[in-house]
């Protein structure tokens, strides 16, 4: 445990959590957007990763530590996520924040945010309890929206379909708009040129997840598939940006790996990777998103553990998987789910992207059509949830 100082002073504190590298880039551009909307007076306490951390967090835990995937991942760990848990709750009352923002990871954050509305109850003063991007009730387990409306006081959603899952059970439910959605276009000959990848070549990407259980299960996965794609396209070139908190898993795996041009590169100019890949192979997730909406033909794919497989098959609504196609309401993103997600099943898929060019250009096109759902029409999803923030205070203890 990290212990964090960084509560003294006069301006309003905000106690964050994020337990993902997504979650900590949305923490990060809300934290910029506070500092503008405080005159530079918040202040920030709670759980984060680098980029919370570059805006000034000292993150309580290793935002690392929060990072599980599955039902079968979580059981192991339950005595020490119940301790984290409680430590987290002790700090929140140690420190008072005036709004505590929790940003995904549902498992860990709404747990506190419980905790936190129940202790506070008999309490005068309380502190405001935001959750930023919606449980996914639209896919699994819809019965959570009622449940989460009796202890939040707002809940920040990136897409436009969410509100109304949660509006109806008497919780204030803003469309922010997605990040995503604002993302510039980047040149993917510069890319190329950066990384010495010839422009006659064709640009593979591979994003197997951000947690060590994805990147395990799915790389043995792609190698396979990557065995067969290479007698077909012998032009193909594979790139593999890795996040921080798999790169040593990624790095151990794919070093055994006996391919010529296979390249690992940081995640930090994904935007520039996309622009340069042809097609890509990516687990299901934010990144999906990204993808479509930087036009990149792509198979999406999901695979856990026999257990989480069978749980999944019996909870989790299909359709709702991807997310381009649940924006889209189509099904034009292909997924392999669980055992259909296997080297000859990706080979199939993908050549069917690569042979069959009115797919690749249907995919094309949905961008478009994605990028105008999620426009709010009320500037970047950051100001949108600052100012969502700030409206649950008192506005003049907020700033002043």
């Amino acid at each position: 445990m990290i212990e964090n100082d960084n509560h003294s002073g006069n301006g309003p504190l905000f106690y964050m959590i994020a337990g993902e590298v997504s979650g900590d880039a949305l923490g990060a551009g809300i934290m910029r957007s506070l500092k503008e909307k405080t005159l530079g007076k918040a202040r920030f306490a709670g759980i984060g990763g680098t980029q919370m951390s570059s805006e000034g967090l000292i993150s309580l835990f290793r935002m690392e530590e929060l990072s599980v995937i599955g039902i079968v991942g979580v059981i192991p760990r339950i005595p020490k996520f119940l301790k984290m848990i409680k430590e987290t709750v002790k700090d929140i009352f140690r420190k008072d924040p005036v709004a505590l923002i929790t940003i995904d990871s549902k498992g860990f954050t709404l747990r506190v945010a419980k905790q936190v509305h129940a202790r506070q109850k008999t309490k005068q003063k309380k502190i405001k309890l935001l959750h930023m991007v919606a449980p996914t009730v639209w896919a699994w387990r819809p019965g959570r929206a009622k449940k989460i409306s009796k202890y939040l006081d707002h809940l920040m959603a990136l897409f436009p379909f969410e509100p109304e899952y949660f509006t109806c059970h008497g919780l204030k439910t803003t469309f922010i708009g997605h990040p995503a959605n604002e993302a510039k276009k980047a040149n993917g000959s510069r890319f190329r040129k950066s990384f010495s990848i010839p422009n006659d070549v064709m640009v593979l990407s591979l994003l197997p997840g951000s947690r060590s259980s994805e990147v395990n299960i799915l790389l043995p996965v792609f190698e396979e598939a990557i065995l067969e794609l290479r007698k077909r396209y012998v032009n193909l070139h594979i790139v593999i940006p890795v996040v921080p908190s798999v790169e040593d898993e990624v790095k151990s795996i794919t070093s055994k790996w006996n391919h010529d041009n296979v390249m690992l590169v940081g995640n930090q100019d994904n935007q520039g990777l996309f622009a340069a890949s042809d097609f890509a192979i990516a687990a299901s997730g934010t990144v999906t998103l990204e993808l479509a909406l930087a036009e990149v033909p792509t198979v999406v794919v999901y695979k856990g553990n026999a257990v989480n497989a069978l749980i999944g098959h019996c909870l989790v609504n299909r359709d709702s998987i991807v997310l381009p196609n649940r924006i889209l309401e189509r099904p034009i993103f292909p997924l392999l789910l669980q055992n259909e997600c296997n080297p000859q099943a990706l080979v199939t898929s993908l050549m069917g992207l690569i042979n069959t060019i009115s797919i690749s250009e249907e995919m094309k096109l949905a961008s478009a059509k994605i990028r105008k759902r999620l426009n709010t029409g009320n500037g970047t999803s950051s100001n949108i949830a600052a100012q969502v923030i700030i409206s649950e205070l008192d506005i003049i203890d907020a700033v002043t």
